[in-house]
């Protein structure tokens, strides 16, 4: 039996052990071979940190928390032991060499040989929109003649395509610009790139996290990285590159949302097999863009069956017929896709553009909702680079490829031609017409699908519509309320939202808007029956589960310290709910709720 004073100590080695050994780097980690040496390494840095800490009392926490299959005869058994405690799975010396390796793979070679790449035609850039300008310049003050015999065609049409050359050069040195910083800004979030020793922790501290993996290595851990990389490389070896790309990312998410969920009822072979299957019909970037410089009739033809193959159409109109985002405007796009269907291609083409620049608006409007509780905003008056701007300062998770498409080429060489009145059709190539239809029906359906995926009022449906009944499915116990847990997780912020293209966790205070205020409610009954909702919201205001949370709550008070990790966002939906319709008495056990929550918050800052 432990002495009150040794129990203190041995209490405060087990919370160095599982709150702040975890965190510690020292160099002297990463030369260590055996995991005897490294675990003693751990062992003398514990006896030195924890006050009045001795190898007795050390030992004796280390025996009361290691995995029942290590046994500890031997002082370099509790070396061993700590080590898997800490859920050492290699040593960090073999990882860091991993690390090393990726990291001067991509963030030094590739990296600068791209960076170099870029400035060099963003030089090249500079010198011809130069000369252009020169040109442009040597037309307009060419002397000025009245003859009645003067044929201005010839220098109308070398001003015309001048002016189309300067806005393509703009276009693309902005694209530049945009892939570089934005590519420099992702490598950023490694580290900062410019302070030697910050690089040098980082590299460890990604090895020490590693060495605890056994599910992957440093190849996959640098994997997005050398992705950005590598993606920034085709962009400038292959200028074309992302105007197809944009028209095949429906596609290439479908079949990377067909992969994944395949993964959970066949073998990686089979799923791996389907993927293929499925793509195989997506025709090279290469050759389409020369059939689209060479032979339109091969492109069109291309394109259609592109759409045809994949069922783009129909993916697209049943995206908008069940879109959230876009309810106040579906049938306007609806009316402009049966403009598409019908062949009235040439109408098709001067309404959509403008349409989709209301596309980004809507975005940005639901993107920003719950901005406008606290700072009433509805930027009316900015233009498509506005908005797209907006989107990222307001972080609404919008595609990379989207800002540098929409922003850059689609708002400057696509929709300032038809807001401007400069699209007339082609009369004589008719053809023309149809591929810019078809070009434009793809843009709007990556469009559409980004929107489904990524705006607030999608996720709220999502969240809401079917809760219930989900839970009841999953949680089949009688002793156990079927969406109480669920509920709570919420709450806390602890439950994990997972699908093949994210994993996040919510807010505690989103989750709570989204199921008690008029506003949300509003925008869901416009979509559906409002019927999950306030069939949710009533389990959500009720005492029975406020009783349920009170009980979990006082469970980890108990214990003396918050293992669950709660968000104390909770701590801020509490105190709103007694603002809401809810009765007295769900407000008495909100109060204990509210005690309670104030208690693990004070846990929380004295560990």
């Amino acid at each position: 039996m432990l002495t009150e004073e040794k129990q203190r100590i041995c209490d405060a080695i087990f919370h160095y052990i599982t709150k702040e050994l975890d965190v510690w780097i020292d160099s002297q980690i990463f030369t260590k071979t055996a995991f005897s040496k490294l675990g003693e390494l751990y062992y003398i840095h514990i006896l030195n940190n924890v006050e009045n800490a001795d190898m007795t009392l050390l030992n004796a926490v280390i025996r009361r928390i290691k995995p029942r299959d290590i046994e500890c005869n031997t002082q370099e058994d509790y070396y061993v032991a700590l080590c898997k405690i800490l859920h050492f799975n290699t040593l960090p010396y073999i990882e860091l060499v991993d690390v090393e390796r990726e990291y001067n793979e991509i963030f030094v070679q590739k990296f600068d040989i791209v960076m170099r790449k870029y400035q060099a035609e963003i030089n090249r850039i500079d010198a011809e929109l130069t000369q252009t300008k020169q040109s442009i310049d040597t037309i307009k003050r060419a002397k000025p003649s009245y003859s009645f015999m003067r044929d201005i065609s010839t220098e109308e049409q070398n001003l015309y395509e001048l002016s189309l050359k300067c806005n393509s050069l703009r276009t693309r040195k902005e694209m530049l610009i945009f892939v570089k910083d934005y590519v420099s800004s992702k490598l950023s979030e490694f580290c900062n790139l410019q302070d030697v020793q910050c690089v040098e922790n980082a590299k460890k501290k990604e090895a020490l996290k590693l060495s605890k993996q056994d599910s992957y290595g440093a190849d996959i851990s640098f994997s997005s990285y050398r992705d950005y990389v590598d993606i920034a490389e085709d962009d400038i070896d292959r200028p074309y590159a992302l105007f197809y790309k944009v028209k095949m990312y429906v596609i290439l998410e479908n079949a990377r949302k067909k992969y994944q969920y395949s993964c959970y009822t066949k073998s990686d072979d089979e799923a791996l097999e389907d993927y293929k299957d499925y793509v195989q019909q997506i025709p090279k970037i290469d050759d389409l863009h020369s059939y689209k410089n060479t032979n339109p009739a091969s492109y069109n033809a291309a394109l259609e069956k592109l759409i045809l193959d994949y069922k783009l159409l129909d993916d697209l109109k049943d995206k908008l017929v069940s879109s959230v985002c876009l309810r106040e405007r579906k049938s306007v796009l609806l009316k402009a896709v049966e403009l598409y269907e019908q062949g009235e291609y040439e109408t098709f083409n001067n309404i959509l553009p403008i349409q989709i620049e209301g596309m980004f608006a809507d975005y940005l409007q639901d993107t920003t909702i719950f901005l406008r509780f606290s700072k009433m905003e509805l930027y009316l008056n900015a233009v498509l680079k506005e908005k797209i701007q907006h989107l990222q300062e307001v972080k609404s998770d919008i595609y990379p490829e989207a800002v540098e498409y929409f922003m850059y080429y689609f708002n400057n060489m696509i929709r300032n031609k038809i807001a401007h009145g400069r699209y007339k059709g082609n009369q004589n190539k008719q053809i023309q017409d149809e591929i810019f239809a078809n070009e434009l029906i793809l843009d709007m359906g990556m469009l559409v699908h980004m929107l489904s995926r990524k705006s607030e009022t999608e996720k709220m449906y999502r969240f809401v519509h079917g809760y219930k009944k989900h839970y009841e499915q999953v949680i089949r116990s009688s002793e156990e309320h079927q969406c109480f847990g669920a509920l709570f997780n919420d709450m806390i912020g602890e439950k994990t939202i997972a699908d093949y293209d994210t994993i996040e966790r919510y807010k505690p205070i989103q989750v709570a808007y989204w199921l008690v205020n008029p506003y949300y409610e509003k925008i869901y009954g416009q979509v559906d029956d409002k019927k999950d909702l306030l069939e949710l919201r009533n389990e959500f205001l009720s005492k029975e589960f406020w009783d349920y949370v009170l009980q979990r709550l006082n469970c980890v008070i108990s214990q003396g310290y918050d293992y669950l990790g709660i968000n104390m966002e909770f701590l801020s939906v509490v105190k709103g709910l007694f603002s809401c319709d809810i009765s007295a008495e769900v407000k008495q056990v909100l109060k204990k709720v509210n005690a309670a929550l104030s208690r693990i918050r004070d846990m929380q800052l004295q560990n």
